[in-house]
């Protein structure tokens, strides 16, 4: 599993840490991860209890176990998200394989089984699978991944611009979300009618919000976020504290590979054209300077054990 530890200084670069260690104890927080249930049956339909159920990280290869309970019913709660693939032995019957899934934040995927009779050294694997729905929970979410946050244009490199994708969330002047300003002066969603100061703005599990105003406490780097769930309906009894939207989001994490990137955020009024008004009163264009840059670095301390990510902005 993984555990993460960041620290920073407002008005100051960031300088953040990730840590993904095996065995990591959750903190008393809402939930970042995601969690894989379902039921393994045989031929007939018979629960099959005492099977081990094994999932494994794709990207880490972090192994989780659990086994079925008497009624065939497994849980393998606060995965990371991540990539998956799901294995199910049981004597005597044949070992069944699921093709590898993507977790999502705060996702519950069901997945059921049905084993065949055979051996245990043999193995089906599962070719083609049905969709995965969220039937576990009533919560009405928009996750935005990491793809989305890096490619999409960010006027100001502002991720709380992109709440405005999400079924519901609007705002009167959008333009609050892109003057720069990420947290004191800055834009936050109306959510299905209710005013920005309605949001609850949480960070890897922890409360990102300023006491005055409900004001987002710190906005990290585009390039460091894994992704965010825009929750807008029914969140579970662990969410509170709102009554517009939930905007959590985790920080990367270090896998078995070094990733990393460089990169600097630069915009001049150069290469701007002159706005209408300013072309009719023959005015010069408005100046604009802005350099932002940075890097990110995550990868293995020890291989499927420890993990590592930090980024700089």
């Amino acid at each position: 599993m993984r555990g993460k530890i960041r620290g920073g200084l407002p008005l100051l670069p960031l300088l953040a840490c990730a840590l993904g260690i095996e065995g990591w104890v959750p903190l008393a927080a809402q939930q970042v991860t995601a969690s894989i249930t379902g039921q393994v049956t045989d031929p007939s339909g018979a629960a099959v209890a005492g099977a081990t159920v094994t999932a494994k990280d794709q990207d880490r290869g972090t192994v989780w176990p659990t086994t079925t309970n008497e009624n065939g019913y497994y849980n393998l709660p606060r995965l990371p998200i991540g990539r998956y693939d799901i294995r199910v032995e049981s004597a005597g019957f044949q070992q069944s394989v699921h093709p590898v899934i993507s977790l999502e934040m705060n996702q519950v995927a069901r997945i059921d089984f049905t084993m065949k009779i055979g051996e245990v050294t043999e193995t089906v694997e599962v070719s083609e699978a049905p969709p995965l729905l969220q039937t576990q929970s009533t919560m009405v979410g928009t996750i935005i991944d990491s793809k989305t946050n890096e490619s999409l244009p960010l006027a100001t490199r502002n991720y709380v611009q992109l709440t405005l994708l999400a079924p519901g969330s609007v705002h009167p002047d959008p333009s609050t979300m892109t003057n720069g300003s990420a947290t004191g002066g800055g834009g936050r969603p109306y959510v299905n009618g209710n005013r920005e100061q309605a949001n609850n703005f949480l960070l890897d599990g922890l409360d990102n919000n300023q006491v005055s105003d409900n004001l987002v406490g710190y906005t990290p780097s585009v390039d460091a976020i894994a992704e965010f769930n825009m929750i807008t309906n029914n969140a579970s009894a662990e969410f509170g504290n709102y009554m517009g939207g939930i905007i959590s989001t985790s920080i990367k994490s270090g896998t078995n590979h070094f990733h990393g990137n460089l990169f600097e955020f630069f915009r001049n009024d150069e290469l701007n054209a002159n706005s209408w008004s300013n072309n009719w009163s023959g005015s010069p264009r408005a100046k604009v300077r802005w350099n932002m840059f940075g890097a990110t670095l995550g990868g293995p301390i020890k291989k499927d054990k420890l993990f590592f990510f930090v980024d700089y902005q």
